[in-house]
């Protein structure tokens, strides 16, 4: 089925309200079946998002340069020092929105929403659903720093073709459980090594063969 192109906009009333919308491209409109009642479950589901996810990551206000600035820095809580189960709760909404509506929308403005109404880039969002996919949020091990998790998220599919993520998974839980310190530098290399050492061992198996 081919997907309906949407984007998430902000408009801005004559009185000067600002409210986001869901906008289609009118020739689109007529060829799609049932569309308003799509588009309007979108924007419900949507909306969900955005208030679930301010509650753990809540919008602060505005901070203007200078009085005549027309552009504003946004000041966006996004969890500098939070525990990893912080990122997890915010990567699961995500990853349950992005389920719901994978499949029939794509919406062609994704960062820039992402940017404006969570204060996160798109690739960042995607490193954090991975990280709520990989991990149960029973497993989740708090004392393990964010930036580690990410580095594991960032080599999951090179562990994968060398049929170690699952083990590296288990590994790095048990150091957290064990109070283990992990720099984040030390880490990737070590996960570096483990990945170069399984392909030196499979390309020996191969010419063994």
């Amino acid at each position: 089925m081919k997907k309906i192109p949407i984007k998430i906009v902000e408009l801005t009333s004559p009185s000067g309200k600002k409210a986001v919308d869901v906008m289609i491209d009118v020739f689109d409109y007529h060829e799609i079946e049932n569309a308003q009642e799509k588009i309007r479950q979108f924007k419900k589901n949507y909306f969900e998002l955005v208030k679930k996810a301010q509650k753990i990551i809540p919008q602060k206000k505005a901070v203007y340069k200078n009085k005549n600035s027309k552009r504003r820095s946004k000041d966006i809580g996004t969890g500098a020092g939070k525990k990893a189960s912080f990122y997890w709760e915010i990567g699961n909404l995500f990853r349950k929105f992005n389920d719901d509506v994978k499949n029939t929308f794509e919406i062609t403005n994704y960062n820039n929403a992402l940017e404006r109404d969570f204060g996160l880039s798109q690739t960042y969002v995607k490193e954090l659903m991975i990280f709520s996919k990989l991990f149960k949020k029973k497993e989740i091990v708090d004392f393990i720093p964010m930036a580690i998790y990410r580095a594991l998220v960032w080599k999951k599919i090179q562990l994968e073709e060398v049929g170690e993520l699952k083990n590296e998974k288990a590994r790095l839980l048990k150091r957290g459980k064990n109070k283990e310190r992990i720099e984040r530098e030390n880490y990737k290399k070590e996960l570096n090594a483990l990945i170069k050492s399984k392909k030196k061992v499979s390309v020996r198996r191969t010419w063994a063969y």
